[in-house]
């Protein structure tokens, strides 16, 4: 997902991004975390910046699943993406992004998350009518 906004925008629109991919992983019944990253682990362009970690059971540890990032006006600045106001002066857009979700990260946290003893694995009610009411994936079937 990219956003591009007016600059007093992006704190709200931040917030939003972040919330999409917390309220995914928790629909689906992942336990999930956000850890925000220190200034000094930011990349060059990057303002702020919050890594979503989902919960691992086979390795007992949470592992990134997604990212999110407010790059200010420095991404807009390199590309020359200026916004005339309404009353006519130029200015600097902002511009985020977020992963949203890796699938192949997003795999492996609904696998471990739902796997059962028995090899089998649960369906999250929220998935049930994509997946024509099965509640259950039985290996073999």
């Amino acid at each position: 997902m990219i956003v591009v906004c007016k600059p007093e925008d992006s704190p709200y629109w931040f917030d939003q991004l972040w919330k999409n991919t917390v309220d995914l992983f928790r629909s689906m019944e992942i336990p999930v975390r956000t850890l925000e990253c220190c200034s000094g682990d930011l990349a060059d362009l990057k303002v702020k910046s919050l890594d979503v970690e989902a919960w691992s059971p086979r390795q007992k540890k949470y592992f990134e699943v997604g990212s999110c990032s407010n790059l200010g006006d420095a991404q807009a600045r390199r590309l020359k993406i200026r916004v005339k106001g309404e009353d006519g002066s130029k200015y600097l857009a902002h511009t985020l992004n977020n992963t949203v979700v890796a699938p192949p990260r997003m795999l492996i946290a609904f696998l471990e998350n739902h796997l059962q003893a028995d090899g089998s694995v649960t369906i999250p009610e929220v998935l049930r009518p994509y997946m024509g009411g099965t509640e259950v994936l039985i290996p073999g079937k």
